[in-house]
């Protein structure tokens, strides 16, 4: 395979990612991961073997800007900016659950440098949001363990333990529900961009465990009882309220 053919089947690869977003849930993540694995495994033969020869860092450096470059391209005809925004988001995601993890998957040590480069050319040219290098396991495990930040640190400061009904109820929501569909995948991929820092954030305010009573009562409360009584849409816009309104006033103020 020429050094053309592989970088268009790297645009293969993401354009692919984006069609599996439909199975990135609980249930489907797995089968739907490694039958993209499968499909461009000879690719991923073919750029390690690329990667090993002659000029490294130049076959390094063209690889690793293919999908930024087409991402910038199908930005560039976006001129609204909430759309823009919106498809950066979904972009994101689908880089960090079927284009990142598959890339890292055969434990190829080129290959991690390409994925390393990626991502470091993705935060600077695409995403104000920057996205993490990702494994297949940290996903596929983080459905069981990821962390449901500011809901944990509210939680915390109430005394209330990490198996509380609070914590286990927005967990249950958040992958039965937002990572079965396209926005909510969208909400929850924002939400983790900024609650590690909103959280840090509020952790050094003098009035710490007021601020997280606050979204306790405001947020959580009825969020919770929503997602009990199964309303399903209405849990979400109040989910995705709390991540707005936080991030305005803890990020942007």
């Amino acid at each position: 395979m020429m050094i053309l053919d592989i970088k268009e089947q790297f645009i293969r690869l993401f354009e692919d990612a984006q069609i599996l977003m439909k199975f990135f849930g609980k249930k489907q993540y797995e089968s739907s991961f490694q039958e993209q694995y499968r499909k461009y495994q000879r690719l991923l033969t073919e750029a390690d073997e690329a990667i090993s020869g002659e000029d490294t860092d130049k076959v390094l450096l063209e690889l690793a800007s293919v999908i930024p470059d087409y991402v910038k391209n199908e930005l560039s005809g976006i001129e609204q900016k909430r759309k823009r925004e919106s498809a950066v988001m979904n972009y994101n995601l689908a880089m960090v659950t079927y284009v990142l993890p598959v890339i890292n998957y055969n434990r190829s040590d080129n290959l991690r440098k390409l994925s390393d480069m990626l991502t470091a050319l993705w935060n600077q040219e695409i995403s104000g949001s920057p996205i993490k290098n990702a494994l297949y396991e940290d996903i596929s495990g983080g459905f069981k363990t990821h962390p449901c930040y500011i809901t944990t640190a509210v939680c915390e400061s109430l005394g209330k333990e990490d198996d509380c009904c609070e914590l286990e109820t927005l967990r249950r929501y958040r992958d039965d529900y937002l990572l079965e569909t396209g926005e909510g995948r969208a909400i929850v991929e924002e939400y983790y961009n900024v609650a590690p820092t909103i959280v840090k954030r509020i952790n050094k305010m003098d009035n710490a465990k007021e601020v997280y009573r606050g979204i306790y009562q405001d947020y959580l409360v009825p969020c919770i009882r929503l997602a009990k009584e199964e309303q399903n849409m209405e849990c979400q816009k109040i989910y995705s309220s709390m991540v707005r309104n936080l991030q305005t006033k803890y990020l942007h103020s």
